[in-house]
């Protein structure tokens, strides 16, 4: 983990070339995520109807717009994560299994999806970040939880953008810059910081330079490869459930024996780290797609 200030870490010229091929390409936003509708439908039954207008492609705006109330009405805060979650999962198998999990093995889940969207709107990412890591959502991740954040965000309050795996790499690989997705608040932070003063710089929105990040770790991924990025991921995130369920755990647990396991799972984790980069190398991106 690099302890640098924001300062430290110039616009990294990876970005600036990114910016360029996109303003060369009109600024053309992300496109819709495409999603299996029927295994959604099954796996959250009580959200039928909603499920249903969605569209085919759900797009970045098409949450955005579904989490408007969501600091307001409990109701609205749950059919926002479904939609964040449906946007963030696409056609991964296991999303809504997933989703549907988070939402019936926490029964606090549509007050604490509320609380913290409302404060995302009120106090900015970070503090909303740190909020929820006190109120925790049993089996929900930080790439996840992120993302629920930033439909959730307000453009007069500090900015909350996704962390996931893609963008945690590409700032591991381009900026010399390495965050955790163990809800380490700092960390948080300091990516909000760090991408905030790129996008001044480059008089850009803090959410479009993490776009052209996540973009330039995907875009050209083959089939095959996302297959096994899909099959990597699963592994980290249950390695990550591993760790959260532990700490979790209703009995008094000996600081050594958490330190010990999350030693052990931080091993675990670059073994699949270095299966990954070791089976594919990382591809370039181009706008021509």
């Amino acid at each position: 983990m690099i302890a640098m200030s924001n300062d430290c870490l110039p616009v990294p010229s990876r970005l600036r070339e990114l910016l360029r091929r996109w303003d060369a390409g009109g600024r053309q936003p992300q496109g819709g995520m495409g999603w299996n509708r029927s295994t959604w439908l099954a796996s959250l039954t009580e959200h039928q109807e909603f499920l249903a207008e969605l569209p085919d492609q759900v797009r970045r705006d098409d949450v955005t717009k579904r989490a408007l109330g969501a600091g307001e009405d409990e109701a609205e805060a749950v059919q926002a994560f479904v939609a964040a979650m449906v946007w963030g999962y696409g056609r991964v198998g296991y999303g809504a299994f997933r989703t549907a999990r988070v939402l019936r093995e926490n029964a606090e889940a549509p007050r604490i999806l509320r609380e913290v969207a409302s404060k995302t709107r009120r106090d900015g990412g970070a503090e909303a970040f740190g909020w929820l890591k006190q109120h925790r959502l049993r089996y929900l991740g930080v790439s996840f939880a992120t993302k629920y954040l930033f439909f959730c965000s307000d453009a007069d309050a500090a900015p909350a953008l996704v962390l996931d795996r893609r963008v945690q790499r590409w700032l591991g690989r381009h900026a010399d810059c390495h965050v955790s997705l163990d809800w380490n608040v700092e960390d948080y932070r300091r990516y909000l910081c760090l991408v905030t003063t790129w996008a001044r710089e480059l008089t850009l929105r803090p959410d479009e330079v993490e776009y052209l990040m996540f973009a330039d770790g995907s875009q050209q991924l083959t089939a095959q490869e996302v297959s096994e990025e899909s099959d990597e991921f699963a592994v980290l995130d249950a390695l990550d459930e591993a760790l959260a369920a532990f700490a979790a755990l209703p009995c008094d647990i000996d600081p050594n024996d958490v330190e010990d396991f999350e030693r052990g799972v931080r091993q675990l984790r670059r073994i699949v780290l270095a299966l990954g980069c070791d089976r594919r190398e990382l591809p370039g991106w181009s706008f021509a797609g």
